[in-house]
């Protein structure tokens, strides 16, 4: 009945069958999920649990199926949303979701997926035409085929926001842009520390966002290696005084803003004459090339060759860097991370040579990509593959995701056509 081995023979599978396996065993608890919804749909048209003797179908599902009533309530939810229902002269009526339901019928998104679509839909104004709706909803789809459930609950989120926007009074909207909620309350304790809560309004909490996050990132001891023992709040509360140190320092702003770190590789010319690659490698943390051309995207290279007791040869310029401008350019184009799902804003991301910077010396825009920590290492380490399509990235995956391999976008941080002018 299946092609799986048995559970006790999985230990024989080759690492690239064993993959390949993971995401057909996966496609089939979505396709299953498909059908559960379809009969439970059918189950609460007919109102079975009624006829059953049960208070209804929430009540019959977590009997029969041993489950809780929250889950068996959500089921129901996502039957109403995505599944074709028939209407009591048995003629189909379009269901509200059906991008989603189709999507989930052809194994392509999960049940978290389902969760996150349905919950942003199910928020969607009144006044929103059908239209729109069903268009905004393919966004999500689209995003959730490719990405996890928090990147399209993240999306949801935005397009709520959007849909406010739509349908806010003319002078709500007036109000809000000329007079943004912005408030903070403050109340001073006895030792001088204080107590606050407040408001921002969208735009203001982006950027406090862009600013806390790569400052309220866990770091490990340098001494020790021992984990980031502070809570998240904790962690928040650091980079906000960082954040307000800082400020008091504004002269200094002007100097600091957009710089990344400078990485400065040292080597005799003895070594440089030798060849000796291993005097590249007596970095922290860095064993091998790939990880020194990876440390080497994300800071400035100044090559540094020193003769007999320590005397300059020469000091190269920093050329293989993004200037200020093509980051500018990179983020208006990219708008953060590019890798198919990530929503990382630009804030979180660094440059990534398409081409390597070794081969060719390029550093123009269109050999240049933005890719968060994480994506960036998958690229260098793993089968993903990067490249350019005319003035735009695109992603080949490993064929073990896909065996035709066919390129991928991210759609993650894609406005609605809609809303482009008006961005």
């Amino acid at each position: 009945m299946s092609e799986v081995a048995p559970v006790s023979r999985l230990w024989q599978v080759p690492d690239g069958d064993l993959t390949a396996l993971l995401v057909a065993c996966e496609e089939k608890l979505r396709t299953g999920y498909a059908e559960m919804l379809a009969i439970v749909g059918e189950s609460e048209q007919r109102g079975l649990g009624k006829s059953l003797g049960f208070k209804d179908t929430a009540a019959f599902l977590t009997d029969a199926l041993r489950i809780s009533a929250r889950e068996a309530k959500q089921r129901i939810e996502h039957a109403a949303a995505t599944m074709p229902s028939s209407s009591l002269t048995g003629v189909p009526q379009p269901p509200p979701q059906a991008a989603t339901g189709q999507a989930l019928t052809a194994g392509d998104i999960n049940a978290e997926h389902v969760q996150a679509i349905t919950t942003t839909m199910q928020a969607c104004p009144a006044g929103i035409p059908v239209e729109q709706r069903e268009a905004d909803e393919r966004i999500l789809v689209e995003l959730a085929r490719q990405a996890g459930p928090e990147a399209v609950r993240k999306a949801g989120r935005r397009l709520c926001a959007l849909w406010d926007q739509d349908t806010a009074p003319p002078a709500d909207k007036e109000r809000e842009q000329s007079d943004p909620l912005r408030r903070l309350d403050i109340r001073h304790r006895q030792d001088g520390s204080i107590r606050f809560s407040g408001d921002l309004d969208a735009e203001t909490a982006e950027i406090l966002d862009g600013l806390l996050g790569p400052l309220a990132k866990p770091h490990k001891n340098p001494e020790t290696g021992e984990h980031d023992s502070r809570s998240p709040a904790e962690r928040a509360g650091d980079a906000l005084a960082e954040i307000i140190a800082l400020a008091a320092r504004c002269d200094e702003l002007a100097t600091q803003g957009g710089e990344r770190a400078v990485m400065i590789v040292s080597v005799t010319l003895a070594e440089l004459q030798d060849r000796a690659r291993q005097a590249f490698l007596n970095i922290p943390g860095i064993s091998s090339v790939d990880g020194l051309r990876r440390l080497a995207c994300e800071s400035k290279v100044v090559p540094a060759i020193f003769g007999n007791q320590a005397a300059p040869l020469y000091v190269g310029d920093a050329s293989r860097f993004a200037t200020p401008a093509q980051r500018r350019y990179l983020t208006a184009r990219d708008g953060g991370c590019t890798f198919p799902g990530c929503t990382r804003g630009p804030k979180w991301t660094t440059p990534h040579h398409v081409v390597a910077w070794s081969v060719d010396k390029r550093t123009d825009a269109d050999n240049l990509v933005l890719l968060c920590a994480r994506h960036h290492r998958m690229i260098h380490h793993t089968q993903w593959e990067v490249r350019m399509n005319g003035h735009l990235p695109e992603f080949i995956p490993p064929p073990w995701i896909d065996q035709e391999r066919r390129p991928m976008r991210n759609l993650a941080h894609t406005t609605p056509p809609r809303y482009q002018q008006a961005a």
